[in-house]
């Protein structure tokens, strides 16, 4: 356990003994965030999202193989190949399970056609129309978009709020063994709120 964490569990504890059981787990969950890592990415262009109500799973999908692209190469890709400001993704999620951060949180994204200004969009690497998303993948994704839910104050159970890129625009992304655990990560994020 590394210098923060174990100061961040301290003052939990603290909080606990301090403000009582049902408002320590409150300041908890307003406070605690998913191990990310931050790549402080380079872009040409940065706009504010004005909302938050959607947050959209991709896989990256390359039709060459499930490799583990990180958010770096996704971002030269998106940068050098499609022109873009930058990657167009916030979050990626490595196949060891790093969750680590492409665009800025509040930005707005270019993974969703018409659907940027109000979306956070999640990248978990692979291609899951020829593999699967490991385990460790999933426990990720899990936690981050439980998180997201809970800083955004989604309703996971609500139309429209977690879905796949297909849902919302003419790809297959995120592929067809991911997008059949959407229901499994919406009933794990309800349990978590």
């Amino acid at each position: 356990m590394d210098r923060r964490n174990f100061l961040r569990m301290m003052a939990l504890t603290a909080a606990g003994l301090f403000l009582g059981e049902e408002k320590a787990a409150a300041y908890i969950l307003e406070t605690w965030e998913p191990p990310i890592r931050k790549l402080f990415l380079r872009f040409t262009e940065y706009e504010e999202r004005p909302s938050t109500e959607v947050i959209v799973i991709h896989h990256a999908g390359f039709p060459d193989g499930d490799k583990d692209s990180s958010a770096e190469e996704i971002h030269k890709f998106h940068q050098e190949v499609n022109g873009w400001a930058g990657i167009g993704y916030h979050y990626v999620i490595r196949k060891d399970g790093t969750i680590e951060q492409g665009r800025k949180p509040l930005a707005v994204g270019a993974h969703a056609y018409q659907h940027n200004k109000n979306s956070v969009g999640i990248c978990v690497a692979g291609n899951f129309e020829i593999a699967k998303p490991n385990h460790k993948q999933m426990d990720s994704l899990k936690l981050l978009t439980a998180w997201l839910c809970q800083r955004y104050k989604l309703n996971p159970m609500g139309k429209g709020v977690i879905v796949g890129h297909r849902d919302l625009n003419d790809t297959a992304c995120p592929g067809n063994n991911l997008y059949k655990k959407l229901d499994d990560i919406r009933y794990w994020c309800r349990d978590f709120n």
